[in-house]
């Protein structure tokens, strides 16, 4: 019994957040992003509801979370926050982020600092 329930607690637990990703695996996940039609230094990122004049097509939402590997590491920037979002809406096809929001620097599950972040990846009209 003591081992279903420490199973079960497991399993809860790991849903609890997104895959995790380190500033050193930024600029890998912007090369394999590469192919994306918009590239990803391309796609525009803000944190209101309106871009391109409101027009545009949503694709869905996008998030993720930056963290750093120890303690020692430098905290993640909010330059490499907005990297990462990007990195997430190429894969969708976006031409950009609306409702983007990075939080501030927090201790996660897994790293002694980290930042949040989401928006909806939008596509405009060609």
């Amino acid at each position: 019994m003591k081992y279903i329930m420490l199973t079960v607690a497991a399993v809860a637990l790991s849903a609890c957040g997104d895959a995790m990703t380190y500033p050193a695996a930024i600029e890998k996940q912007t090369e394999a992003a590469a192919t994306a039609a918009t590239p990803v230094d391309q796609i525009q990122l803000t944190s209101s509801n309106n871009l391109n004049n409101g027009q545009f097509e949503i694709l869905g939402p996008v998030k993720g979370t930056v963290g750093k590997v120890t303690a020692f590491h430098p905290t993640p920037t909010v330059a490499q926050a907005e990297q990462k979002l990007r990195i997430e809406a190429a894969e969708l096809g976006a031409d950009g982020v609306i409702n983007a929001k990075i939080s501030d620097v927090t201790i996660c599950a897994l790293s002694w600092g980290c930042r949040t972040l989401s928006g909806t990846a939008v596509k405009f009209p060609r």
